[in-house]
């Protein structure tokens, strides 16, 4: 008889095995004994990347699958609306050299051109400003909805700005205690093959054997199961995406009545770019760069002069952390009764409300496609 697919277990938390958890539990039925089991197993002690603090306006709806509330995203998550991107200094690096890429869509731009049209204004008026009124709301510091407006719903298109450890921290609770997920902290310790190659089970140090039928590999980049374990090579595209090093700070707004940015700064720089991130408490700032074009000190220097512009010498006594990036991916997603999800999967540069979108689709493809029997799982993998 064809094993059914009725056990998955996640390996590695974060925001990655959170929502791959929320998604395939929520659609699945894992509160109910008839509903796929979910199993999320994460060291104790291994700490998230946290940087992904940008999403997409997907991210509502992921949201509102799962069952969590908008005020309680807001509540707890210390997030704050996105309107889209701000990218500025790419070009001629004056105060002027700006442009939004705002998550309005032009109105009617399926069904016409508005180049042309645009292009007669030129060069007075950038081409959102001419197709959407989002970029005057964040030029002015408002809000894409009002309070009245239900939750989840929008005058102009938006996303959030997190906390990623509290959102993190949030969809455990929300998995746990709604959805069924079941929850254990432990370290993996070893392999168990089946006959086939598949993975038959995980050995623990704590909780013994953990058996499944399916294996979500959310370990991050040590990418456990689908790298170390089965060799799925990893394509390196460092020749390509030159920046390979980051560094990130929090930084204290001035007074508490300063303005919340609805949306993310990018800002160009000698040999990489800042992104800017405001939260209601503090801004999440960080500063992608290319090693072999620059040197550690010096993308410190730039990154401390970025912040001195808001917040004066203060900059100067910040904590600042290094994070290594090899940009790239997986040669494959899906080996075996093994699938990749998140930076296990590969990674290009801190892009986070991209990471973050790839996350979400990757769940999504999981769940709506989950083979009925594990003889599927190799067409719906290849």
């Amino acid at each position: 008889m064809s094993q059914e697919i009725k056990h998955i277990v996640i390996v590695g938390g974060g925001t990655a095995g959170w929502i791959t958890a929320g998604v395939i539990a929520a659609d699945h039925l894992s509160h109910t004994p008839e509903g796929i089991k979910v199993t999320l197993i994460e060291s104790p002690d291994v700490p998230i990347v946290g940087v992904g603090e940008g999403t997409w306006p997907t991210m509502r709806g992921t949201l509102r699958k799962m069952g969590i509330s908008e005020s309680t995203l807001f509540r707890e998550c210390d997030a704050s609306f996105k309107q889209g991107a701000k990218f500025a200094k790419w070009v001629t690096g004056t105060p002027e050299d700006y442009y939004y890429h705002p998550l309005v869509l032009p109105e009617g731009y399926g069904e016409i051109n508005l180049a042309p049209y645009w292009y007669q204004h030129l060069p007075n008026v950038p081409f959102a400003d001419a197709v959407s009124f989002q970029g005057h709301l964040c030029e002015k510091h408002l809000a894409p909805k009002q309070i009245t407006t239900p939750e989840y719903a929008h005058v102009a298109n938006y996303a959030y700005h997190l906390d990623a450890g509290k959102f993190s921290g949030m969809l455990q609770r929300h998995c746990t205690t709604k959805l069924g997920v079941n929850h254990i902290l432990d370290h993996v310790t070893g392999i168990i093959s089946a006959d086939n190659g598949d993975i038959a089970a995980l050995t623990t140090a704590n909780s013994g054997e953990l058996s499944a039928d399916l294996f979500i590999d959310c370990t991050g980049f040590k990418s456990m199961l689908l790298g170390e374990h089965y060799g799925i090579d990893f394509l390196d595209k460092k020749h390509i995406l030159f920046n390979d090093s980051a560094l990130a700070t929090h930084v204290p707004y001035l007074n508490a009545d300063d303005p919340i940015a609805s949306h993310t700064i990018s800002t160009g720089q000698k040999n990489g770019w800042t992104w800017d991130i405001g939260l209601p408490t503090r801004r999440g700032i960080g500063h992608v760069y290319s090693s072999a074009h620059t040197t550690d000190a010096e993308a410190e220097i730039e990154l401390r002069d970025y912040i001195r512009e808001s917040i004066g010498d203060k900059a100067d006594e910040l904590s600042i952390r290094k994070i290594e990036i090899r940009p790239g991916h997986r040669e494959k997603f899906w080996h075996k009764n093994v699938v990749a999800v998140g930076l296990s999967a590969g990674f290009l540069e801190p892009l986070e409300a991209s990471a973050l979108v790839l996350v979400e689709l990757s769940a999504q493809m999981i769940s709506e496609q989950l083979p009925a029997t594990r003889p599927l799982m190799d067409v719906v993998g290849c």
